[in-house]
């Protein structure tokens, strides 16, 4: 894998969406994660994947492309729809632990949870209990 951070246009969408929204590694507990991201293409249900990987640990969480986008709330796309008949719910983020890095949490790996659930995870595991991070 060729992880990397985006800074330009091209991956502006995907590193601003887990720049924002995951401000915690939610295995390591680090309140500077330093995301750095990757694609994997796949001919699966879910479809391509984005990949996010902890600077400090390694982790890696992945999310379908269309639930980084914004193109995952409605059955009227073919996304929505393969949602819908997977068990899951619209407008929903979903991520899934591909590789649990140095952290020592490899229960994790494997398991898909929710971005409310992710965040509840990193709230958790953070050194000082703060949720946001800290500029310095």
């Amino acid at each position: 894998m060729a992880f990397k951070r985006m800074e330009g246009f091209a991956g502006s969408v995907p590193q601003g969406f887990i720049d924002r929204n995951v401000k915690i590694c939610p295995l390591c507990g680090t309140d500077f994660p330093h995301w750095s991201i990757d694609q994997k293409m796949q001919m699966k249900l879910e479809g391509n994947l984005y990949l996010f990987q902890c600077e400090q640990c390694g982790c890696v969480l992945s999310s379908p492309v269309p639930d980084v986008t914004g193109f995952n709330n409605t059955m009227l796309t073919t996304t929505g729809l393969l949602k819908k008949l997977s068990g899951k719910k619209n407008g929903v983020i979903y991520m899934k632990v591909q590789d649990a890095g140095s952290s020592g949490r490899a229960e994790c790996v494997g398991k898909e949870y929710t971005l409310q659930e992710i965040n509840q995870m990193a709230a958790e595991k953070a050194p000082d209990g703060h949720t946001e991070r800290k500029f310095y």
